[in-house]
């Protein structure tokens, strides 16, 4: 009787960006999201900014932002997650949240919060999942989160706003 081969793990490893992650990045953009990716990159150069890379076997496959300005509305900002449609569900936007938590509290932070829309079903059971809890506040947002071009999003978004507190486990 044959046993089947199992099939190998795929290896996920997050960290923050670098410039050398610049041309990978820009290669997921959509004609909405073009030239984000180097503002984003230059926004980290000047600090409070962060941006986290998720690889699958050493490429880039996934980016979430850590917003810590002072000018930003809700401070630490969980912003712009997105994994690459074939990469999705093997725990890489998980990965990416939890780096991102931890960078938080390495900063000082006590919680995090983010802005999400209602045309990004597949967002809110993962972040429910990660024990975050709508607030009950909503704001209006561009919406630039749909990277991979599967939705345009609408105009004029409204976001729920989550919260996770980073000391409570």
């Amino acid at each position: 009787m044959a046993i089947p081969a199992q099939e190998a793990q795929p290896r996920l490893d997050v960290r923050l960006a670098t410039a050398d992650d610049r041309a990978a990045l820009e290669a997921n953009e959509t004609s909405k999201t073009a030239g984000l990716s180097a503002a984003y990159l230059d926004l980290q150069a000047e600090g409070d900014f962060y941006v986290v890379v998720g690889l699958v076997d050493g490429q880039v496959r996934g980016r979430v932002i850590l917003d810590c300005r002072p000018t930003t509305e809700l401070v630490p900002e969980m912003k712009l997650l997105w994994v690459v449609p074939d990469a999705r569900r093997q725990g890489l936007g998980a990965a990416l949240t939890s780096y991102l938590e931890r960078l938080a509290t390495k900063l000082g932070y006590n919680e995090i919060f983010l802005g999400v829309t209602p045309d990004n079903p597949a967002a809110i059971p993962l972040y429910i999942s990660l024990d975050y809890t709508p607030t009950g506040a909503h704001r209006s947002a561009v919406n630039l989160s749909v990277i991979d071009g599967e939705n345009g999003g609408t105009d004029e978004p409204t976001e729920a706003i989550y919260r996770k507190s980073l000391t409570v486990r």
